[in-house]
C-alpha cells in the first residue's frame, strides 16, 4: 500500500511502486543519448556535404538540372529540424536527471514532434522528382519505425507507475 512520510503539507503516503531511473528508462536515457549524437553527426555530415559543397547551389540555384523550388524549404527545414532536436534532447536529459514532473509530457511532445516533421519532410521530398537520387533511405519505413516507437514509448510513460513516481518534482 505505501508508507506514510512526512512533508511540508503534513503526512503523504508513498507508494511502494518503483521509482527512480532504472527498470525501463534506462532504455528511454540511451535512446536519448543515442539521438543526440545520432543527430549531432547527421548535423556535422549536412553542413559538409550540402552547404560545404556545390550540392546546394546544384539544388538551389534556378536554372539547374537538379533544382526544385522545394529544395531550399526541405533542406533548412531539415537543417533547423535536426538543431531544434539537440537541444530538445538536452532540455529532455536535464529535466529527465533533475526527475522534474513536466518530462513525461515533454518526452511525449518530442516524439510526436518528431514524428511530424518526418511527415512534412517525406511529402516535400516526395513532391520533388530528383529527390531520389539525392537522398538515401526508405521514408515510408522511417515513418513506420517512429510510428511504432511513439506507440511504444508514449504508452509506456503514460502507464507507467515507475514513470508516475519517478517525475513528481
Amino acid at each position: 500500500m505505501g508508507k506514510l512520510i512526512p512533508g511540508q503539507q503534513g503526512m503523504r503516503l508513498s507508494p511502494d511502486h518503483p521509482k527512480g531511473l532504472g527498470g525501463w528508462l534506462v532504455l528511454v536515457q540511451i535512446g536519448l543519448y543515442l539521438t543526440l549524437f545520432r543527430t549531432i553527426l547527421t548535423i556535422f555530415q549536412f553542413f559538409t556535404s550540402t552547404f560545404g559543397s556545390e550540392t546546394w547551389d546544384t539544388l538551389t540555384t534556378p536554372g539547374g538540372v537538379d533544382y526544385h523550388t522545394l529544395w531550399r524549404p526541405t533542406l533548412l527545414l531539415e537543417v533547423i529540424a535536426n538543431i531544434v532536436i539537440v537541444l530538445l534532447v538536452a532540455y529532455l536529459l536535464i529535466l529527465l536527471y533533475n526527475k522534474k514532473s513536466v518530462f513525461p509530457r515533454w518526452l511525449i511532445f518530442f516524439y510526436l514532434g518528431n514524428l511530424l516533421v518526418l511527415i512534412v519532410d517525406a511529402v516535400l521530398l516526395s513532391n520533388i522528382p530528383s529527390s531520389d537520387e539525392w537522398v538515401s533511405g526508405n521514408r515510408i519505413q522511417d515513418i513506420a519505425r517512429t510510428l511504432l516507437t511513439c506507440l511504444i514509448w508514449i504508452t509506456y510513460v503514460l502507464r507507467s507507475k515507475r514513470v508516475r513516481n519517478t517525475f513528481v518534482e
